[in-house]
């Protein structure tokens, strides 16, 4: 970011004694002038979320990952108050808390036996009694579904207003939601940071 590099030569191992196990580059480093007028500290904390998982996509890095989603709405709540904007708390409203999961699950994902209206009624389509496995098994799947994370708390409003603030930044500003953070050049990742920046989305 401060700097433009460029590659002037190799260096093999053999130029040393003894040989090291890499090889060498030589490089030249030379100061922009002016620097950039950005902050370094949300430069460095919009890259180490990217970076921490080089090679998934940068939705996966940003929705996929519930540290770093409540990270940003800690900041978006800093920002709000520095600025103030008012924000509408408190619980999310009912139909909304389908996003309240990992992103990289699958969405075809098989639900179990019984998921239909119909299934209340342990008959199959021909009308004949379901074998007690399946009934057994589509109650164990029920259960699981409803027990299998009775830690994870309800997201709230401000918490909906940050995740979709975010998807629109990655798919609708930047169209970067699919990118990998490996195959993204310098500009794309000053052009998140000023799309996050105008949603009020900070990484300090």
């Amino acid at each position: 970011m401060w700097a433009k590099i460029d590659h002037i030569m190799k260096v093999g191992r053999n130029n040393f004694n003894p040989p090291p196990q890499v090889e060498s580059s030589v490089v030249r480093l030379v100061p922009k002038v002016p620097r950039p007028q950005i902050s370094y500290e949300e430069w460095d904390g919009l890259l180490r979320i990217c970076f921490v998982r080089k090679n998934k996509t940068l939705r996966s890095s940003f929705l996929g990952t519930t540290s770093v989603l409540d990270m940003l709405e800690s900041n978006y709540r800093t920002w709000c108050a520095q600025n103030d904007v008012v924000l509408e708390d408190g619980p999310a409203e009912q139909g909304q808390d389908q996003n309240d999961m990992e992103v990289e699950e699958p969405v075809d994902e098989w639900q179990g036996f019984g998921d239909d209206a119909e299934d209340d009624v342990d008959m199959d389509e021909d009308g004949e009694d379901i074998p007690q496995f399946f009934k057994e098994e589509r109650d164990r799947q029920a259960s699981f579904r409803n027990k299998s994370n009775p830690h994870r708390k309800k997201k709230g409003k401000v918490a909906e207003l940050v995740r979709e603030k975010i998807r629109k930044v990655l798919e609708d500003d930047t169209e970067l939601a699919e990118k990998r953070a490996r195959l993204c050049a310098e500009g794309d990742f000053l052009t998140l940071l000023y799309a996050f920046n105008l949603e009020g989305i900070h990484f300090n």
